[in-house]
């Protein structure tokens, strides 16, 4: 996963002014930070009040200074960091704190299980099921029952992904256990 730790020590502002945030911005893409949640701009500005940095990202994000991605995370558009697979980035940092994993449509389509490019990239996740229409795509997390211990049995880390990766034999059984449409995949190829 991509990691967000970044040092701000050296760093606090005092009003988010359009040029304050500017240099905000410019100070977490020299950190490799392209995007990014409302609370870590609440540090970046720890004299202002939470409801107005929500104020302040809302208009600087019409005036296109920065991307609305979803409900409370943001990305600098100048950012020169961004990374090649920016959806699969998204993922870890509109789910912290939880487990996901790319399974499902998107694994078996890349597979070659499916007869159909899914239009979104689906993770079973730790979380609540739930669907976020970004800029960058559309990233649906299905919720799974599978114990944290367990959870990523049977994935591998891919490292230019930045993401966790169910096998095809978890995909599928993913796709089983959710009840989700089996009509495109190719079970006999798959059971060879």
């Amino acid at each position: 996963m991509y990691n967000y730790c970044i040092s701000i020590k050296n760093y606090r502002c005092c009003i988010m002014t359009q040029l304050e945030l500017q240099k905000a911005l410019d100070f977490l893409d020299r950190q490799n930070v392209w995007a990014f949640s409302i609370n870590m701009i609440e540090l970046l500005f720890p004299n202002e009040a939470k409801h107005t940095i929500a104020i302040s990202l809302s208009r600087h994000s019409k005036s296109g200074l920065v991307t609305n991605v979803c409900r409370g995370v943001y990305a600098n558009p100048r950012a020169s960091c961004v990374p090649q697979f920016t959806a699969e980035a998204l993922s870890s940092i509109i789910r912290t704190g939880e487990q996901s994993y790319l399974s499902l449509e998107t694994v078996l389509s890349e597979s070659g299980y499916l007869s159909q490019m899914p239009n979104r990239l689906t993770f079973m996740s730790t979380g609540r099921s739930q669907t976020f229409v970004t800029p960058y795509g559309i990233i649906e997390f299905v919720h799974s029952k599978s114990d944290k211990k367990n959870f990523l049995n049977d994935c591998r880390y891919d490292e230019s992904r930045g993401v966790w990766i169910a096998s095809t034999k978890k995909a599928s059984m993913d796709i089983k256990k959710t009840r989700r449409s089996l009509d495109l995949i190719d079970w006999e190829e798959l059971a060879a």
